[in-house]
């Protein structure tokens, strides 16, 4: 089956700012595509951050840019949050929730993923607790003692080390989107593009 592989981070603003296009793609395709989650664990390791009012700041001229761009809300809950100093902003628990979730309800994978971005860009939420991951699952009718349980295992700490090594193979910059097909793959997107231009490309390359 072709399959759209999108190489992503939790905390990285553009591709929250994505994630309608990835929605409407996921909607459009699930039927004829599979659709795999690598997250790239931007900040994660030793390039874990701490947020801070230099930081704040930062994130603050950035998401407005996304936003007049892509069309994207960032909530007030989300710019009251990245006021809160210090808070840990490690990419690799957010990623291995999403790992966990593709892993074990590979049906779920974008809207959990997307779900995760909402609820720290939207909602304001510490993406550290794993509360936060337990409430998305609810509403997405995955059992949250089941996904924690998984979330908490060595096997999944692995994945999601291997998706960070696999993301740096496939992309210098996130969000990239690739196509693969018949064991090649094409770019599709890298950084930002209209929904339009990336169905072009898909259209282009699968000839429907």
């Amino acid at each position: 089956m072709t399959q759209l592989i999108y190489i992503m981070d939790p905390l990285c603003g553009w591709c929250y700012g994505n994630s309608h296009n990835i929605t409407a793609l996921f909607e459009s395709h699930r039927t004829g595509f599979n659709f795999k989650i690598i997250p790239a664990g931007m900040w994660a390791g030793a390039n874990t951050r701490m947020q801070s009012p230099q930081m704040a700041a930062y994130f603050k001229k950035h998401d407005q840019q996304i936003s007049r761009l892509t069309g994207t809300v960032f909530g007030e809950a989300y710019f009251s949050f990245i006021e809160q100093h210090p808070v840990q902003l490690d990419s690799e628990i957010p990623s291995r929730a999403i790992i966990t979730v593709q892993e074990l309800w590979p049906q779920q994978n974008v809207n959990f993923m997307v779900a995760v971005q909402q609820a720290r860009y939207l909602h304001g939420k510490d993406l550290n607790p794993q509360d936060t991951y337990k409430v998305i699952c609810s509403g997405l009718n995955i059992d949250p003692e089941a996904f924690t349980n998984a979330f908490n295992t060595r096997e999944m700490h692995l994945k999601t080390l291997a998706s960070f090594n696999q993301a740096l193979q496939y992309a210098s910059s996130y969000p990239t989107l690739l196509l693969e097909k018949e064991g090649k793959l094409y770019l599709i997107e890298q950084g930002y593009a209209s929904l339009k231009d990336i169905e072009e490309k898909i259209t282009s390359l699968i000839g429907h």
